[in-house]
């Protein structure tokens, strides 16, 4: 081997080193390419401090020096590869490589240096891997503690905009919290939380801080007075692993927005009294959000379509075998719609202006006229009733502009001067709305223009009418069309209920009579639906909430919270807590031992999920167990069930001085309760529940429930019944029930997956986009969290993974859960999807990631997911099988490593 073939050996083994030493770096965090330092100019280069500034500054220009060193090796390596033995340009190039090869280990040894200071700098202020916001220092730990370790979710979510100042703070752990950690009693001593004497936040443990003032609690004990929030009573959710922190003075400014940090240190103890971030990546937590400058006064309701099951009035029959038919519909030609036609100027009197339309409004006669001076080089527009519309001033051509009205051009005008002015008004196309698709009556036939012909409306006119939307519709994906004399047929081209739902309707026209879609029927086996399919015994009840709520009141056991939420049997009769029975359901509880009722509403439990926004509950009667060997529970077979939920009392006040802090709320008024409450002028409450004694359910700035959707706290007076009318529901306040039946069936279908974002091997993925994972059925938002469950099946106990990210870095990225029921294609206005988003904090570039979806995430109906279960050989499950039930990078396999994870 020649010299020169060892040198370029060696010089090529330079530049790998250069390029790993760049990719390694990027990979543990210091991640300094175009997008990042793009994202650190726009954040004040992370944060304030000058320290982290300074440090990026110098990394950054190590790069680019990086980069000229690079290019000087290759431009000596072009040197000598052309010189042709020439000894001149050879020692030419030798010294450009020996300077360049110094540089460079010059500038590989300045930026470890310089990555190394400045990561002990970010883990001295608290920054290891967050995120950051606004460039206002909002430090947003993650790294190692949400969805990674042992924090399950925060509310406010990292990073969140636009907080109202009365926002309560919310963080779920996923284990119990040892409560005399994180409390104190008015003493400042240490004990185990309750809401009466111990309801404060040990300071020590729990740090609320502006972004730009910093942690003013570093000494033990915390110096007094400082900048932290304080005073913040603590309540804690059933199980333990919840906390509401409610700052009892509203956050941040009326004036401009603000910047907070939320810091839990290594005070925060499990149960066995070590630190509940023992085993994550740094031994605390913290992440930041943005307050606003107003005040959350709009109280929380249930979100239209938000619940499982639907509101469902009658039962279903038992019948034989129905075969499916299509939904049917009629379009009767008896006039000719309109077409589109501009509007045109009919006379101007007297003659000379000249008119330039610009109007779409109705008015078919003005005025204009040129006052007295000194204005007379203006001219004024009136309608017919004397009504000013506008005044404009003539430019040098004679010419004056009614904004949206018209242009007059005058060559010779005076005061006095009046014009009378007649148009046709525009006249509107009629449009035809059928299934998805959307149909224009026009002239003309490009697009989705249905011809009208000119002229008279002639009973031939109506009968080319409907022959050319009968053409036209012939080609609507939703729909089957026929036309006969004057009458378009239509049919839904799926046979099912859902048809009856294809819109069908007409803007702006009589010419058109209407048969709306009708008598659609899905193929029934067992059953006829009455009025919503009866669900099956294993489902998972479900309310979904317009935003976050407070946890404490609606999530343990049946017996914690059923003064605030229950499941009861909805049939007005049933009998409560010891009255005689014979069946079960006779009873509240669906539950009669010895001829007599045992409790007044259903068994089983509550669980909070998906960002505080879902509320489930699950029976405690065991019925049997999923594809994944874990225990299914069971709703009453066939049973009428109801679900009451309950409104918190509002705030007292006893004079109007009590309101005074609360406008325009001032006025202390009766009411139907015992007590008066403060009211604005339009006798609306104050819709804030009474913190220190909450009896219902609230939102995360405490305002009470609004039942009836009237966006309004109208109280606890009566019960909003989403199974009745409108009018049947009038002056029904402001608690919430709706009803629906359960048949004697078990749904065992697993859930699939159906879509995923970024999907398998996709690279430039934007740095913040969630993952997006799409189910082909309502999903169990409880079971859409990360980690891990265990399954005990036997005497063996089982782990099955839930939702998570992780990366080929060895400092996990901080993520959390949020998802959305949506309605699927064909649209029948009930939500029957779920799509899971993974949100993280900010992608590292240059590194690749990993999701999972693991066998512990199950339906609405329990069904765990399993890849082998779906369809086999689609881009989502990659051909999984029984042998190979696993999806590894588009790979099916039955090997995982020890983890329980893909190698």
């Amino acid at each position: 081997m020649s010299k020169k073939f060892k040198f370029f050996i060696f010089i090529f083994g330079l530049l790998g080193l250069f390029w790993a030493a760049n990719f390694a770096l990027a990979q543990g965090g210091a991640d300094f390419g175009i997008e990042a330092v793009n994202n650190g100019l726009n954040n004040s280069l992370v944060a304030n401090d000058p320290r982290i500034i300074i440090g990026r500054i110098i990394q950054i220009v190590l790069s680019f020096l990086g980069v000229i060193a690079l290019v000087l090796i290759m431009y000596a390596g072009f040197l000598w590869m052309t010189s042709e033995g020439d000894e001149e340009k050879i020692g030419k190039a030798k010294q450009i490589l020996k300077n360049a090869i110094i540089g460079l280990i010059i500038i590989l040894s300045s930026w470890a240096i310089t990555t190394f200071l400045l990561s002990r700098l970010s883990e001295a202020m608290g920054i290891n891997g967050g995120g950051f916001t606004g460039g206002k220092a909002i430090i947003s730990q993650g790294t190692g503690a949400i969805g990674a370790c042992t924090v399950e979710s925060v509310y406010p979510t990292a990073d969140q905009k636009d907080v109202p100042r009365n926002s309560s703070i919310i963080i779920t752990f996923k284990e119990e919290i040892k409560l005399d950690s994180v409390c104190i009693n008015g003493q400042g001593d240490s004990c185990t939380c309750n809401t009466t004497t111990c309801n404060k936040i040990n300071p020590q443990a729990i740090k609320i801080f502006k972004a730009d003032l910093g942690d003013a609690c570093t000494t033990d004990p915390c110096s007094s007075p400082n900048s932290n929030i304080t005073d913040v009573l603590i309540t804690v959710a059933s199980g333990n692993k919840t906390l509401v922190l409610t700052p009892l003075t509203f956050l941040g400014s009326p004036n401009n927005n603000t910047n907070y940090v939320v810091k839990f240190t290594n005070r925060v103890k499990k149960l066995d009294d070590s630190s509940m971030f023992k085993n994550c990546n740094a031994d605390f937590f913290n992440w930041g959000f943005q307050v606003n400058t107003s005040l959350d006064l709009t109280p929380p309701r249930v979100s239209l379509g938000g619940i499982f099951p639907i509101p469902d009035n009658i039962k279903d029959i038992f019948k034989q075998i129905t075969p499916a038919k299509k939904a049917a519909a009629k379009i009767i030609v008896a006039g000719c719609p309109k077409v589109f036609s501009a509007a045109t100027v009919q006379s101007v009197i007297p003659a000379g202006p000249t008119i330039a339309l610009d109007y779409h409004g109705a008015l078919s006669k003005f005025k204009v006229s040129i006052p007295a001076p000194p204005d007379d080089n203006k001219a004024q527009l009136f309608d017919e009733k004397n009504n000013l519309l506008g005044v404009a001033t003539f430019d040098s051509s004679g010419q004056a502009v009614f904004a949206n009205y018209f242009k007059i051009k005058v060559q010779n005008y005076q005061a006095g001067n009046a014009w009378d002015i007649t148009i046709s008004p525009e006249q509107l196309a009629d449009n035809l709305t059928v299934g998805s698709s959307v149909y224009v009556f026009a002239a003309t036939g490009e697009n989705n223009n249905i011809v009208v012909p000119g002229g008279t409306c002639t009973e031939e006119a109506k009968n080319t009418v409907a022959a050319n939307m009968g053409a036209k519709l012939s080609g609507n994906p939703d729909i089957e069309s026929d036309y006969t004399n004057k009458t378009v047929s239509l049919a839904a081209h799926v046979a099912g209920v859902a048809g009856n739902d294809l819109a069908l309707n007409v803007t702006g026209s009589s010419a058109l009579t209407l048969q709306p879609f009708a008598g659609g029927v899905d193929r029934d086996e067992n059953n006829e639906i009455k009025d919503k399919k009866d669900r099956p015994m294993n489902s998972v009840i479900q309310i979904n909430f317009n935003e976050a709520i407070n946890p404490v009141t609606v999530s343990g056991t049946a017996n914690e919270v059923a003064a605030y939420i229950r499941i009861v049997n909805a049939l007005a009769t049933s009998s409560p807590a010891g009255a005689a029975c014979d069946n079960n359901s006779d009873c509240r509880s669906y539950k009669c031992e010895n001829k007599l009722c045992v409790g007044d509403y259903l068994g089983g439990k509550f669980m909070v999920s998906n960002g505080y926004r879902t509320v489930e509950f699950i029976s405690d009667k065991e019925c049997g167990v999923n594809g994944c060997g874990e225990k299914i529970y069971c709703l009453p077979a066939k049973s009428h069930l109801a679900v009451e939920l309950m409104s918190a009392n509002l705030r007292g006040c006893l004079s109007n001085d009590d309101c005074l802090a609360y406008s325009p709320f001032t006025k202390c008024s009766s009411t139907a309760f015992t007590y008066k409450t403060c009211q604005n002028p339009a006798n609306k409450n104050y819709p804030t529940a009474n913190l220190s004694q909450l009896d219902g359910l609230v939102d995360a700035a405490i305002n009470s429930f609004d039942g009836d959707r009237n966006i309004y706290a109208d109280g606890p007076l009566s019960f909003y019944d989403d199974n009745l009318t409108p009018e049947a529901n009038l002056n029904k306040w402001d608690n919430y029930k709706w009803s629906f039946y359960i048949s004697d069936k078990i749904a065992i279908e697993p859930p699939q997956i159906t879509f995923i974002k970024p999907i398998q091997g996709e690279a430039e993925v934007k740095l913040t986009d969630p993952i997006q994972i799409n189910f082909n059925v309502l999903m169990m938002n409880s079971s859409l969290r990360t980690g891990s469950a265990l399954v005990s099946n036997g005497s063996s106990t089982f782990e099955h993974k839930l939702l998570n990210l992780g990366s080929s870095t060895p400092t996990p990225l901080g993520y959390w859960i949020l998802c959305d029921n949506q309605d699927s294609a064909p649209l029948d206005g009930e939500p029957d999807i779920t799509i899971a988003n993974i949100n993280h904090y900010t992608f590292l570039e240059s590194v690749t990631y990993k999701a999972q979806v693991g066998s512990g995430v199950k339906d609405i109906y329990q069904n765990c997911y399993k890849p082998s279960a779906g369809p086999t050989q689609t881009s989502l499950n990659c051909g999984v099988s029984q042998t190979n039930p696993s999806c590894c990078f588009g790979v099916a396999t039955s090997t995982l490593n020890a983890a329980g994870n893909c190698q």
